[in-house]
């Protein structure tokens, strides 16, 4: 009986849903940053919005950009499509880059500083470009995961040479890339599709966290999925960038300006503080306490066997993330104790707004459910 109720359970997925009545609703005259600016430009990802704007900047062959251990792997992808050669730093304890390991990685080809905002937690933007214009290099701030984020006021992106977003990471619509450089590249060429499909899916989704019977299908669909994927193995199929000008797709230019609103962030972070007040053992250090500006994009948790858990999580409806655990293939994955050991343990939880206190309740419960098995003590990376 408990198996047959859990496939009939509503189904919550990291990713923004997309609620039906989206299409009747009004648009808003509200525009945040980057949206707000001249120089923003929209790709449909933010990986084609990198290669583009890091071309408009001038970087290319024979430049060397540092760049994060601890990274998805998409954007590695895009600035070496973009000519650039990389040199990998290790993050410190805080996900900040450690000053003491980018140093000795100084040279004349270095011109530039990636700089990750990691589940929407502001880094120190101020102090890096600072550090980045005392030594004449570009920063880079990715705030794919922080879109509608602050610190002190000032919106997560402001302080870059060059900074991209990706809006859907934050609303259900089907993808857009923003970027805010210094040097925008020209609006991508292609002629967009409409991405009808795209906008059905998030529906679905919707309905899904509502309807246990779409829950089911879902349960039964998914292991077809598995199926498919693990027969047709592409391992670094997830980094490719595409073609870069690919602008957004119609659906989401319609639809945007119906979703931005100044509510977003605080519901996000409402659902944040929920689950760290009844999860909050399992939060990795730098993710235990929410800062006052942060949009989160997700909610994580650090447990021995991240992949069973979140086998266990998806049967029980809910539909987390395996953070980052393939790093791109350029990368010594050993060199990076720190960062390997964030992708073996860290998992995400849903945390979006369309997500009710109901909805976040039944996370905790799926979580603690999980959890009796599982050892969750661990011993924290050097």
């Amino acid at each position: 009986m408990k198996k047959l109720s859990a496939m009939f359970a509503p189904r919550f997925a990291i990713w923004p849903t997309l609620p039906p009545d989206v299409h009747s609703r009004s648009e808003t005259e509200w525009r945040p940053f980057p949206l707000n600016q001249e120089n923003c430009r929209i790709f449909s990802r933010a990986r084609q919005a990198i290669c583009s704007a890091c071309k408009a900047l001038g970087l290319g062959a024979g430049d060397t950009i540092l760049v994060p251990a601890y990274h998805h792997g998409s954007e590695v992808e895009a600035l070496l499509q973009a000519g650039l050669n990389i040199k990998y730093y290790e993050i410190d304890s805080a996900l900040e880059p450690d000053e003491d390991t980018l140093l000795p990685l100084l040279d004349d080809q270095v011109k530039a500083l990636y700089l990750i905002h990691y589940l929407g937690f502001p880094q120190d933007g101020s102090w890096w470009r600072k550090w980045c214009d005392d030594r004449n290099l570009l920063l880079i701030e990715d705030a794919a995961q922080a879109f509608l984020s602050t610190r002190d006021e000032r919106p997560v992106g402001s302080y870059g040479h060059m900074t991209v977003f990706c809006l859907y990471k934050t609303y259900g619509i089907p993808d857009g890339g923003a970027v805010v450089s210094i040097k925008p590249p020209a609006p991508p060429r292609l002629q967009p599709v409409v991405g009808y499909w795209r906008i059905l899916k998030r529906h679905l989704n919707w309905v899904a966290t509502k309807r246990g019977e779409v829950g089911l299908l879902h349960a039964l669909v998914k292991p077809t999925l598995a199926w498919w994927k693990r027969t047709n193995d592409k391992p670094h199929a997830e980094f490719d960038m595409g073609d870069p000008d690919t602008p957004p797709t119609v659906m989401t230019i319609k639809l945007l300006p119906r979703l931005l609103s100044k509510d977003t962030a605080q519901k996000r972070r409402e659902n944040y503080r929920y689950l760290l007040e009844h999860l909050g053992e399992m939060v990795p250090s730098q993710f235990a306490r929410l800062p006052s500006g942060a949009c989160p994009f997700a909610f994580p948790l650090e447990v021995q066997d991240a992949r069973l858990f979140l086998e266990r999580l998806h049967r029980k409806g809910v539909l987390g993330l395996l953070f980052w655990i393939n790093p791109h293939p350029s990368l010594p994955v050993d060199d990076f104790p720190r960062s390997r050991f964030l992708r073996e343990r860290v998992l995400a939880l849903p945390v979006h707004q369309e997500l009710t206190e109901q909805d976040m309740r039944r996370i905790v419960r799926a979580v603690h459910e999980c959890r009796a098995p599982l050892p969750t003590e661990f011993v924290a990376a050097g």
